[in-house]
């Protein structure tokens, strides 16, 4: 009897094991894809969320004309928008550093959609500006847990190749968010925007029902009090927020008034959204070859690069005409933006146990107060004209150069 059961045992021993073998295989197979499933959820969260980013500038004109704006009330509505994000970004960093629930990064992209949305039924500055405010406070929503998590479910081999991709998602969306406006209002007209809810409820969906917690754990020390949070962070990368100030204030104030330059010089609104998404494109390839010369030459140099050669190039356009004018205006201010990655980067590795605040700070406490700078931008464009307003973007950069070589 045991003879003729032994074979069979043999086998059923062999089996399990081979089940064993297989149920492991897969659990490590999806150990190592889950990552990258997570990664493509964030990173489609930041291309819908940054898809409305442009809509503002592009559609400049069109509201100047509709509500008869000076420069300085166009430049106040990017300011109202760098406001809000500057004061409630860095708190929603200190919140998504409580939770692995991707509560912000499915709100997010919905409020920043609603915002722009409910702009056509604006009927006047005040309203106009509470929309934006929607928006804005959608943007502030998402960035925070987005670019944290995106760094966060890499781990240490692949962290700089995740956030560069994340960050890549973003400024894809932002290169085709004037596209989109000009293909909407041309397609549906300006009441036609509230379309662009479609695509960010669609992707909460999937969200809420693929990723219900995002694989990392809750930092410790976000239970420390918001201010107390923000300041220990900020005492340790304040060299990198310095120079993000610097180059934002430069990309946000030459992107914003771009396209009303070029309808100055009798350009088309088509023409002022082609600009912003002929930038943003161009800045999502220069990012990619930044991350790949920061591993061969060093961070550092590559973003000293970046910064000098970029107001040179925006500074000579200025003073060029025609397609030279313009071509300089796009190449230059793509390269600027390419550093974007690496200071985040940067940033998060000074203060890995709070990953969420630092990237608030860097994108809160530095793209909000650039985007404030549009409003004395504009004051200063009523008095002397687009050309020295631009002029004076040009050289913002430099001025952080001395910071990025003695700190780094």
């Amino acid at each position: 009897m045991y003879a003729t059961h032994a074979p069979h045992g043999r086998k059923n021993l062999l089996e399990s094991v081979a089940n064993a073998r297989e149920g492991s295989n897969i659990r490590q197979e999806t150990r190592e894809t889950r990552p990258f499933l997570q990664l493509a959820l964030l990173s489609a969260g930041h291309f819908f969320n940054d898809v409305h980013s442009a809509f503002l500038p592009t559609l400049l004109p069109e509201i100047i004309r509709k509500l008869s704006l000076s420069m300085a009330q166009a430049g106040f509505l990017n300011s109202a928008t760098g406001l809000v994000q500057m004061l409630t970004i860095p708190f929603m960093g200190v919140l998504a550093d409580r939770t692995n629930r991707p509560v912000f990064v499915i709100a997010g992209p919905i409020l920043s959609s609603l915002g722009i949305a409910l702009m056509p039924f604006a009927p006047g500055y005040a309203s106009l500006l509470l929309c934006l405010g929607i928006f804005s406070f959608g943007s502030s929503t998402f960035h925070p847990q987005g670019q944290a998590s995106s760094g966060a479910v890499a781990g240490e081999t692949r962290h700089s190749l995740f956030v560069s991709l994340f960050s890549g998602a973003g400024m894809l969306g932002a290169a085709f968010s004037p596209l989109y406006a000009v293909f909407l209002v041309k397609t549906l007209g300006y009441r036609g925007l509230p379309v662009v809810l479609v695509p960010t409820l669609a992707l909460a969906f999937v969200v809420y029902r693929i990723m219900p917690r995002i694989d990392f754990t809750p930092s410790r020390q976000a239970k420390a009090g918001f201010l107390s949070s923000i300041w220990q962070v900020g005492k340790v990368i304040w060299p990198v927020w310095a120079i993000s100030l610097a180059r934002d204030a430069t990309f946000q104030g030459v992107r914003f008034f771009l396209p009303l330059f070029l309808t100055l010089r009798g350009g088309t609104l088509a023409q002022g959204g082609f600009s912003i998404f002929a930038i943003t494109i161009l800045a999502v390839a220069a990012s990619l070859v930044g991350g790949w010369s920061a591993d061969r030459w060093g961070t550092r140099n590559v973003i000293a690069v970046t910064l000098s050669v970029s107001p040179l190039a925006i500074l000579a356009a200025t003073f060029a005409e025609g397609r030279l004018s313009l071509a300089l205006f796009i190449a230059g201010t793509a390269l600027l933006d390419a550093s974007s990655p690496m200071t985040l980067a940067m940033g998060q590795k000074l203060t890995p146990h709070a990953r969420g605040v630092a990237s608030s700070i860097l994108m809160g406490f530095s793209w909000g107060p650039a985007g404030m700078a549009t409003y004395p931008a504009g004051m200063i464009a009523d008095s002397l004209g687009l050309t020295a307003t631009l002029r004076v973007f040009a050289l913002l950069p430099l001025a952080s150069l001395p910071i990025l070589f003695r700190r780094f």
